[in-house]
């Protein structure tokens, strides 16, 4: 094993012990308990859900992308199952997608051996198929394309397939939480775009955004995406960078108007937990403190998996609970 992935698993550890739930921070009661028969096997009441969902694109895209992590293990018998029902090849291609993501891990190209790189290309040849099967039954389900975007993101498709795939996601749901979430990804300087690309989309999307809906969040994560590109170029700490940062006005006064415009009119959401955890970090690295409060006071332990505590630190799940000790949240 190498050095950089004793030290991520070393730290993934030491993280358990904060207590955290990282990959929680949405709301589905449903999901919750169905995740658990998932893990152990029992696929039925997964493909229930997806399918209770049809009419509902958050809720469907939310239920098909973390069903899709808790069957990566269970692929072969998720395909017998499968047949030509839309639902299940849905799920089945989210799955693989997972599974194949699994094998990869989450190092730099760099630190991926030449085995496990063809072994991630393999697996995630067979997600597209089912994939494409699904949206081509249910012509009006815009989460067969937003799971596409991941399949072209790892099987390095290009840029313009990518718009592609953007441009019918978008056409069937212009707001669709997930698929901005996974669009800010192909935008980043990592991948297809660049700072000032991903940051002019995010602030579209804001714009763009009705009140109350978290996908307005989207311009935090953008500028997440951004502030962890710097962290490393500088021998300031990850702390330091983040608060400069975030504490630039011409930064913060967007971010701090596209948090009022989603709690202004927010509603219930699935996502919802999620933009308070983006826009409550956002507001905490630039010091505006009394907004931080107000957003993260009532999440408790449920946490992303990634941005914005994984910015600048190993133990994200730590890094979260000291910023609610700094700000006196107490935990229910």
């Amino acid at each position: 094993m190498s050095l950089i992935r004793v030290i991520t698993a070393t730290a993934e550890l030491l993280d358990k012990t904060s207590r955290m739930r990282p990959g929680r921070s949405w709301d589905d009661p449903a999901l919750e308990q169905a995740l658990r028969q998932v893990r152990a096997g029992r696929l039925e009441p997964g493909l229930e859900l997806v399918r209770q969902a049809r009419d509902d694109h958050e809720v469907r895209a939310l239920r098909v992308e973390q069903l899709g992590i808790a069957a990566r293990a269970h692929t072969e018998a998720l395909l017998r199952l499968a047949g030509d029902d839309p639902d299940a090849l849905l799920w089945l291609g989210a799955a693989r997608i997972r599974q194949a993501w699994a094998i990869r891990g989450g190092s730099y190209a760099a630190y991926v051996g030449e085995q496990r790189f063809a072994r991630f290309h393999e697996v995630l040849a067979d997600a597209a198929v089912p994939l494409r099967q699904a949206a081509e039954a249910r012509p009006d389900d815009p989460v067969p394309w937003e799971r596409l975007q991941w399949h072209a993101l790892g099987a390095q498709a290009g840029r313009q397939e990518l718009d592609r795939l953007w441009a019918e996601l978008t056409a069937r749901a212009p707001h669709l939480y997930l698929g901005h979430y996974t669009r800010v990804q192909v935008l980043c300087g990592k991948w297809h775009g660049s700072d000032g690309e991903v940051l002019a989309f995010a602030r579209h999307a804001a714009d763009a955004a009705p009140p109350g809906d978290p996908v307005t969040a989207a311009l935090a994560l953008a500028h997440f995406e951004v502030a962890w590109g710097r962290i490393g170029e500088s021998e300031r700490t990850a702390r330091e960078i983040l608060e400069g940062y975030f504490g630039d006005p011409e930064v913060a006064g967007p971010l701090v108007a596209a948090a009022d415009k989603w709690r202004e009119g927010a509603r219930p959401h699935p996502r919802a937990l999620d933009a308070a955890h983006l826009f409550g970090a956002a507001l905490y690295h630039g010091g505006h403190l009394t907004g931080a409060q107000r957003l993260l006071e009532g999440l408790g332990r449920r946490m992303p998996e990634n941005q914005p505590w994984a910015v600048g630190s190993l133990l994200p799940g730590r890094h979260y609970a000291r910023v609610r000790r700094d700000l006196g949240l107490a935990w229910r």
